[in-house]
């Protein structure tokens, strides 16, 4: 897991919702928004009970999601990170897919839309 202050909460991810840029690729609907006054990036990840039913397969999908960010986000120098807000839906394809492919979808999605 990411620290507190790196996880989206209830309220930002509300106003992500309603104001938040859509990103599409085969197996993540991103959701991405800038906050304001906040140099701390922020994630979040969505897995429904529609695409997995067991409570486990979703935590194996998070736990790989956030691996796969921290390899990708915290490397970065500190004057790239900014606060952003970004939250990956997953898609049913994601399921049973190994960690690498799962990494390589995430980068092309967070270079699309300008965080890498």
């Amino acid at each position: 897991m990411f620290p507190k202050k790196n996880r989206i909460t209830k309220r930002e991810f509300d106003e992500l919702m309603k104001n938040g840029r859509v990103f599409h690729s085969p197996l993540f609907s991103l959701r991405f928004g800038n906050k304001k006054n906040d140099d701390i990036p922020k994630f979040a990840f969505v897995i429904s009970k529609k695409v997995a039913k067991n409570a486990s397969d979703r935590n194996i999908l998070k736990r790989r999601g956030f691996h796969a960010l921290r390899e990708l986000i915290f490397p970065l120098s500190v004057e790239k990170r900014s606060g952003h807000m970004v939250a990956f839906f997953f898609k049913k394809e994601a399921i049973g897919l190994k960690f690498k492919d799962i990494k390589k979808d995430m980068e092309i999605l967070l270079k699309k839309n300008g965080v890498l």
